[in-house]
């Protein structure tokens, strides 16, 4: 899948270390919007995205059929929280908790990216596949 085909409101991840994921919400034009390790909710460029991590792969929620998974409200709710400042913690309020929260709507205890994986494949009632996304580059 290319960039540019993806769909605003798409959740998104990068690699930290071959040991964590960070995800986000893709919000177009290159940008996603991510909460930081410092509790500010900012929309990146994509590069800036990777920064810090070892990751050199976006990869995107789709289905089995490799549709990207958006849900509707998504969109807004991550556009609704850039320049907001939360409370961040590393397990109990961390970027896989704000991105369930962009697709859901609800504020669950998200701690981990298997938690993330788990809770969206609940809301899309079907397997999340992760596809890497190309980049253009």
């Amino acid at each position: 899948m290319k960039l540019s085909a993806l769909p605003v409101g798409a959740v998104v991840v990068c690699e930290i270390f071959h040991l964590f994921e960070h995800s986000g919400i893709y919000i177009g034009e290159g940008q996603i919007v991510e909460l930081q390790g410092s509790g500010l909710v900012r929309a990146v460029s994509i590069n800036r995205f990777f920064d810090n991590r070892s990751g050199k792969h976006l990869l995107v929620a789709c289905n089995a059929q490799g549709q990207v998974l958006v849900r509707e409200g998504c969109y807004e709710r991550a556009i609704a929280q850039i320049f907001t400042v939360q409370d961040y913690d590393l397990l109990n309020n961390n970027c896989h908790r704000f991105t369930q929260h962009c697709v859901s709507g609800r504020n669950l205890p998200i701690t981990s990216f298997f938690d993330l994986k788990t809770e969206l494949a609940r809301v899309w009632r079907t397997d999340v596949l992760w596809p890497q996304v190309d980049l253009e580059r």
